[in-house]
């Protein structure tokens, strides 16, 4: 076989989760995140919907034909079970569907699900079962009960504080601690399936929205350890690298500019914006200089990438090996070249025909999605239980 077809060969996972079933009574966004990347990986998830409402992500909005972008994004390729589970029957039949499953996993909050006879200490006929729990602070320590949001979330873990000009801290737009603890819980259920393949036991997992944000904070946490130093509030620009961050262009675009390291500085100065003077400036020389005169600095480049248009600015970078980036619109990411050409946007199926919708980038390009409308697949599955 060549390289190229042995790299061909290669390439991709397929559906690695092909048999493996899932029964998540989850909402909102964190668990049915994780769901949604095992459902693309070939699991079987059934997702368990509060009868006549289901998961509360579904009445956020109706740009989608009357379906709620929240609920397209994140839950192709599952299937919807309404069950009462306030009823002696409901909670019955859960059981029994988890009886039956891999995996269970919930975002409830904690002391919920164990409420409802389903919590991780009612299944020990059932070793091999993986048991995730997905909390705002987990299920123990003083915040336990405590409600968490992504709002509350970024704020209580200084994400607020660490983003935003300094008039004005900002969220970050998407819901970042969901996502964080839903990245999390995917890479725990995986490790604890790894895991079960040499010891045959399953795992409960006690995955947080908080503890998740926390291992993202990067180098925050450290300059506050050792130098009591919060992070700088610099908008778009880097807290203490400049120049990086867009800067605005004479044709009112911006271009993204990374300048990373002495060696970039010196291209950037000589064959790019030419300013080799500010080799020797000491305000402009180095990245501590720099960052120690941040104003002078960012004034400084800002006047002198203002002076011509963004395609002349690019061409330069290009030729000078500087990192460089449009600053693009969501109607411009939509139609992006480089997504298009990996095939990252596919189509499920739904109550409504075809939807665009953006794929987990290791699942399959060609995997038949379908998008579950509420109680769609109750009686198939319950049928066969």
């Amino acid at each position: 076989m060549s390289s190229a077809q042995d790299k061909s060969s290669r390439k991709g996972l397929g559906q690695p989760l092909k048999g493996i079933t899932v029964v998540a009574l989850e909402q909102a966004v964190s668990m049915p995140y994780c769901t949604f990347v095992l459902a693309e990986m070939g699991a079987e998830v059934i997702k368990i919907e509060r009868v006549g409402s289901g998961d509360v992500v579904r009445g956020w909005d109706s740009a989608v034909h009357g379906l709620s972008t929240g609920f397209v994004w994140v839950n192709a390729g599952k299937k919807s079970v309404e069950l009462d589970l306030k009823s002696d029957e409901g909670r019955k039949t859960l059981r029994k569907l988890i009886g039956d499953a891999d995996i269970f996993v919930e975002n409830l909050g904690p002391g919920a699900a164990a409420r409802m006879g389903v919590g991780p200490d009612d299944f020990p006929d059932q070793p091999r079962l993986i048991y995730a729990s997905l909390s705002g602070y987990g299920q123990d320590g003083p915040y336990r009960d405590v409600k968490a949001y992504d709002l509350t979330m970024q704020g209580e873990t200084g994400i607020l504080l660490s983003n935003g000009y300094p008039e004005q801290p900002a969220k970050v737009g998407l819901p970042i601690t969901d996502l964080i603890a839903g990245s999390n819980a995917i890479t725990g259920i995986m490790m604890s399936l790894y895991q079960r393949q040499t010891t045959g036991k399953g795992a409960y997992l006690d995955i947080s929205m908080f503890d998740s944000a926390l291992t993202w904070l990067g180098y925050f946490p450290h300059h506050a350890w050792h130098s009591g130093a919060e992070p700088p509030l610099s908008g778009m620009r880097h807290q203490y690298i400049v120049p990086y961050g867009p800067y605005l262009a004479s044709d009112e675009r911006y271009v993204s500019l990374v300048v990373a390291d002495d060696k970039s500085w010196k291209r950037l100065c000589e064959d790019v914006i030419d300013k080799p003077e500010w080799l020797t400036d000491p305000i402009m020389t180095s990245i501590a200089s720099r960052r120690e005169n941040r104003a002078i600095a960012e004034a400084a480049v800002e006047k002198v990438m203002a002076s011509q248009p963004s395609d002349v600015w690019k061409k330069k970078l290009d030729k000078a090996g500087i990192p460089y980036g449009d600053v693009n619109t969501m109607a411009d990411v939509i139609k992006h070249p480089q997504a298009l050409a990996r095939k990252m946007f596919v189509e499920t199926e739904s109550e409504h025909g075809n939807l665009p919708l953006v794929r987990f980038p290791l699942a399959p390009v060609d995997k038949k999605r379908s998008l579950p409308k509420l109680g769609e697949h109750t009686d198939s599955v319950l049928k066969k239980k």
